[in-house]
């Protein structure tokens, strides 16, 4: 059994899905962790969203609900659920259903030795739309910040290391980030393999152009502040 685990979900008009990917989250939290937190984020939903993550916190003790006033993005939800984390080991879960929590399994083998584990997906099968944005984004970040970040889905990452990363995007590039100034900061990394599924209801909302040009704004930021950071360094 694991020690000590916060999982974070962040939750955008997911009303259809998130009543079952919390029960089956909840499912694996009591029977493979010892201390269990599920930090459920509500990032500014417009359907009923914001009532069941009430009601699921207030049914169940393990879960703490967040809200945002307003939409601001996957990044930006994590890092305010990444703020009420509590435990030893902090993750990340999708609210649609996509990552079942029972492949964290192969992350907890590994996290004897290491301060983050990341992920690769053995089984994604992307559109062409998808295909040209991932392969795309990977390539401009190793461009433009000069460090690859070989993930693709969820990573743990122990909690005292996050918060010496200092994370800023508020976008899907957040998950590049993390990984990025572990690496650079001389972190032990790790990477294991998972499966992805079909989301269990609701539509995508990662691939907007809105998003998807956010990401790209928060990627030219993020090697200026890089840079700024480098330099305060060595001053």
């Amino acid at each position: 059994m694991h020690r000590s685990l916060t999982i974070v979900m962040a939750a955008y008009n997911e009303e259809e899905a998130l009543p079952g990917t919390v029960e089956r989250t909840l499912d694996f939290l009591r029977a493979h962790v010892a201390d269990p937190q599920l930090v459920i984020v509500d990032d500014g939903s417009s359907d009923g969203t914001p009532a069941l993550v009430d009601a699921l916190a207030a049914q169940h003790p393990e879960v703490d609900g967040v809200h945002l006033a307003r939409n601001s993005g996957m990044g930006a939800a994590l890092l305010r659920g990444f703020a009420e984390a509590r435990c030893e080991w902090v993750t990340i879960m999708p609210a649609d259903g996509q990552i079942d929590p029972y492949d964290l399994l192969a992350f907890f083998a590994v996290s004897d030795r290491a301060d983050l584990i990341t992920s690769l997906y053995r089984n994604r099968a992307y559109d062409l739309k998808r295909k040209v944005l991932s392969v795309g984004l990977r390539a401009l970040t190793a461009t433009i910040v000069g460090t690859r970040a070989r993930t693709e889905g969820i990573y743990l990452v122990r909690r005292k290391v996050l918060e010496q990363l200092h994370p800023r995007s508020h976008s899907f590039l957040l998950n590049l980030e993390i990984p990025i100034r572990a690496k650079r900061g001389g972190y032990r990394v790790e990477t294991v393999y998972m499966n992805v599924h079909d989301r269990a209801a609701g539509v995508s909302k990662a691939t907007s152009y809105a998003r998807i040009a956010q990401t790209f704004r928060e990627l030219f930021a993020l090697r200026l502040q890089m840079e700024r950071e480098r330099w305060t360094r060595r001053t």
